[in-house]
C-alpha cells in the first residue's frame, strides 16, 4: 500500500479527525502515486495517521476514510458506512418522502452523495477514489432499499477536477422521468434525469417550513431564484395573497407551474427574468413586498471567487431591501461553503447602511437534518440562511 508522509504540523488537524490533505502539505511518497489508489497517511516521523484516497492531480489529494490503524478501507467498510447513515435517517423521522441518504464526508464516505424520492434513488460520485466503489455502493443501496431504480448524476464541476470517469446513467432498475414526492401536505415533482443538482434542493425543507410560519394572511411574497417554486408554493399553501416566483431558467418555471397545480393552488405569478434585473426594475417601479426571498445558486465554487460573489450579493441585497416593506421580511441564503454566514451578515450590515434600514435578525436556517455538518469538518456545513426583519 502507498505511504505517504505529511508535513510537520499538518497531523494536528487529522488527528482531530479533520478528512482532507492538501497536496502542499504531502511531504514524500513512497513510491509514485496512482490515481485512486488506497493509501496509508503519516506525520513526518513516520507514525500512523490514518487510510485514505488519493488523486495526485488535483488540490484536495488525499481524503481519509479510517482514523484507526485496524480499519481498512475496503467494500465491507463502505457498506457498513451506508447501513449507518441509513439508521440515522430513519431516527429523523423527516416529513418526506424525499430525503438525502448519504452527505459525502458528513457520513463519512467522502466523494459520495446519495439522495431517495420515494422509490427511487440519485447518486452522485464527486471524487475519482470514490468512483472506485461505485458497485459496493449500488449493491448495499440495493439491498438496504430495494428501490425501483437508481440514476447516477454527474457533477460537471467535479468531473472536470477530479477527471471522473463516468457519465449520467440509469445503474439499476428503472427511473421514471418524472417522481411525485411528498413534503409534509405538499407535493412536488421531481426529475431526477433532467434536474439541477440530483433533482430538488431537499435541503431547504425546514426553510420552506420556516417559511409558512410567517404568513398570517395576505401577504405578498416574491420568490427570486424560485427554481421549481418550493418557496412559491409554500407561501400560497399558508395563505400569502400575491406570489411572485422568478427564475432565468423557462424549464425550471414549467415545473414551478406543474407544482402548482399538484397542490391545487392557483394565482403565483411565475416570471422569467434575469434576478439582477427584475429586483431593479421593482426598485424603479416602487414596488413593495412583505417577504422577500433570495435564494441564489452558488455564486462561490472556490475561495478566489468569494469577493465577486460577495458584490453579487450586496445587489441583490440593496434591491431586495428597497423593496421590502417596512416590518417585511428578507431572506437571504448561501449555499457555498466559501460563502460564510459571517460574510452574510456583513454584506446585509453593509446594503443596510446604503439603504438606511435598521435590521432585526428573525431567524437563521441551515441546511435540514438529513444534510448532517460535522463540528470537526466545517466545509460539511454549506447552506445558511438569515432572515431579516426591516424595521426602517
Amino acid at each position: 500500500m502507498l505511504q505517504v508522509r505529511v508535513k510537520p504540523g499538518v497531523e494536528k488537524k487529522l488527528k482531530s479527525r479533520f478528512p482532507w490533505v492538501y497536496r502542499k502539505e504531502i511531504a514524500s511518497y513512497s513510491r509514485t502515486p496512482k490515481k485512486g489508489e488506497t493509501v496509508v497517511v503519516r506525520d513526518f516521523s513516520g507514525k500512523f495517521l490514518g487510510y485514505g484516497y488519493i488523486n495526485p492531480d488535483v488540490n484536495i489529494a488525499i481524503r481519509l476514510l479510517s482514523f484507526d490503524k485496524n480499519v481498512k478501507p475496503t467494500p465491507e467498510l463502505i457498506k457498513k458506512r451506508l447501513k449507518k447513515a441509513y439508521e440515522y435517517r430513519k431516527s429523523l423521522n423527516i416529513p418526506s418522502n424525499a430525503y438525502r441518504l448519504v452527505h459525502s464526508e458528513a457520513d463519512f464516505l467522502p466523494g459520495l452523495i446519495v439522495d431517495v424520492y420515494d422509490r427511487w434513488v440519485a447518486v452522485e460520485f464527486t471524487t475519482y477514489g470514490m468512483e472506485e466503489y461505485k458497485q459496493t455502493v449500488v449493491e448495499t443501496l440495493i439491498e438496504l432499499l430495494q428501490p425501483e431504480g437508481i440514476y447516477e448524476k454527474i457533477n460537471e464541476f467535479s468531473k472536470k477536477v477530479e477527471g471522473l470517469r463516468g457519465e449520467e446513467q440509469l445503474l439499476y432498475g428503472h427511473v421514471p422521468e418524472e417522481v411525485v414526492i411528498q413534503e409534509y401536505d405538499l407535493k412536488f415533482y421531481v426529475n431526477i434525469p433532467e434536474g439541477q443538482k440530483t433533482g430538488m434542493f431537499l435541503d431547504q425543507r425546514n426553510a420552506r417550513y420556516f417559511l409558512r410560519t410567517l404568513i398570517k394572511g395576505g401577504e405578498r411574497v416574491l420568490d427570486v431564484f424560485c427554481h421549481s417554486g418550493g418557496f412559491a408554493i409554500s407561501a400560497k399553501k399558508a395563505g400569502a395573497g400575491e406570489v411572485i416566483g422568478v427564475d432565468i431558467s423557462d424549464l425550471a418555471l414549467e415545473l414551478a407551474k406543474k407544482n402548482e397545480k399538484l397542490n391545487g393552488l392557483e394565482g403565483i405569478k411565475w416570471v422569467e427574468a434575469n434576478a439582477f434585473d427584475f429586483l431593479k426594475e421593482q426598485h424603479k417601479k416602487g414596488e413593495k413586498y412583505d417577504i422577500v426571498i433570495i435564494d441564489p445558486p452558488s455564486f462561490a465554487k472556490n475561495k478566489a471567487a468569494v469577493p465577486n460573489a460577495l458584490r453579487g450579493y450586496k445587489e441583490l441585497l440593496v434591491r431586495g431591501l428597497h423593496i421590502t416593506k417596512p416590518g417585511g421580511i428578507l431572506a437571504i441564503f448561501s449555499c457555498s461553503f466559501h460563502i460564510t454566514e459571517q460574510h452574510l451578515l456583513e454584506v446585509l450590515q453593509d446594503a443596510a447602511y446604503d439603504t438606511r434600514k435598521v435590521l432585526r435578525v428573525r431567524a437563521k436556517t441551515y441546511q435540514d437534518l438529513d444534510h448532517p455538518w460535522i463540528l470537526q469538518i466545517p466545509n460539511t456545513l454549506y447552506l445558511k440562511g438569515v432572515w431579516v426583519e426591516v424595521l426602517d
